[in-house]
């Protein structure tokens, strides 16, 4: 399957992406995630390879970014994606052949891979946004005898504003200083961690999460309006849980995490979205019916354009859709009981019992 990545894709993997960000990315996000698609494109290309075309034991790195991405104070810049995943490199002796996302939209993941010449690999930890490392760490939370490094870079020495951060150690403890690295970022800083080898991620990730994020766009692209709803919810397999007016968003920035929920009213009844970074939970009518993983996103239902959680104002009008997470690319870290615990502390809600 392996190919050259075109313009095309960068509008498919945009909206795809978008949309499966889970609430964490939206219009405010359109302008950055097209520039560094295109980056890519122009730094000399990007190729996606499928997984199994890879050495299973070839080792793979992870770009990403850690922490808030609706409500924080940050500011990143695409070369800190490249810096990380230089420093990171460094450290191994045995150099990657491939990068994937963290999750989707994952354009960072396409510069590194056309910056550092890698192939791009039809992978990602998750194949929708999750709000902890631990959650896209591919079932590491629960092999804490297996060491990682991650890297977070921001800045640069000529502008006296280099930060840099290399943590070695089990995935549990070395996200918790990745997150405490991206609250003194402002909220957020570009990542990469690894390696992993291709067998690996082809176990416990979501291999083929490109492919779908890409069809998935096309599919949303060939609709306008409203009809880009019905699109979605086919594609996906899914239902519109409800269509309305957003009656309440008290999510804010706190503690490396955006927290809090969202009510949207309409017709026949009123959802509660319970949000850590991304939509985690939806209640309707007093029921819970879809948990984390299951995709929970919104759309503009007069344009047909994706809402992030920090664009949902009270007053505006979404489209709230929901599906199960054996519709789409599901990583084993998504389902992994060990990574739970502190995003249902945080939340006040039970996750575990509806997995």
């Amino acid at each position: 399957m392996a190919r050259m990545l075109t313009a095309d894709d960068v509008e498919a993997g945009l909206v795809g992406g978008l949309f499966l960000s889970a609430g964490g990315s939206g219009r405010n996000a359109v302008a950055k995630n097209r520039g560094l698609g295109q980056m890519a494109l122009d730094y000399g290309g990007v190729r996606l390879v499928g997984i199994d075309e890879l050495d299973p034991d070839a080792p793979v790195i992870t770009a990403t970014a850690v922490g808030a991405p609706g409500f924080a104070n940050w500011a990143i810049r695409p070369r800190d994606s490249i810096n990380a995943a230089r420093r990171l490199i460094e450290r191994f002796e045995r150099p990657p052949v491939g990068v994937i996302c963290g999750h989707v939209p994952g354009f960072n993941a396409w510069l590194v891979a056309a910056a550092l010449g890698l192939d791009y690999v039809d992978a990602a930890s998750n194949g929708r946004g999750h709000p902890t490392v631990k959650m896209g760490g591919m079932g590491l939370a629960s092999r804490l005898d297996l060491s990682i490094t991650q890297v977070g870079c921001s800045g640069s020495r000529a502008e006296n504003n280099e930060f840099a951060v290399v943590v070695d150690g089990d995935i549990v403890r070395t996200s918790n200083m990745m997150r405490q690295a991206a609250v003194i970022n402002g909220g957020l800083i570009y990542a990469a961690r690894g390696p992993l080898s291709a067998g690996y991620i082809k176990e416990n990730g979501a291999p083929g999460a490109i492919t779908f994020q890409l069809d998935l766009g096309r599919a949303m692209l060939a609709a306008s309006g409203a009809d880009r709803i019905r699109a979605t919810v086919e594609f996906l397999g899914g239902e519109l849980l409800v269509e309305g007016e957003v009656t309440e968003n008290t999510v804010a920035y706190g503690g490396g995490f955006d927290l809090g929920q969202m009510r949207v009213r309409g017709s026949g009844g009123e959802a509660v979205l319970g949000v850590y970074n991304e939509f985690m939970t939806a209640d309707f009518g007093g029921k819970r019916v879809a948990t984390f993983p299951d995709m929970i996103g919104t759309l503009d239902p007069n344009t047909g354009e994706v809402i992030s959680i920090s664009e949902s104002k009270p007053g505006a009008h979404v489209a709230v859709i929901v599906a199960h997470r054996s519709k789409f690319p599901v990583g084993k870290g998504a389902l992994d009981p060990a990574v739970f615990p502190e995003v249902e502390k945080a939340m006040g809600v039970d996750m575990r019992s509806y997995l």
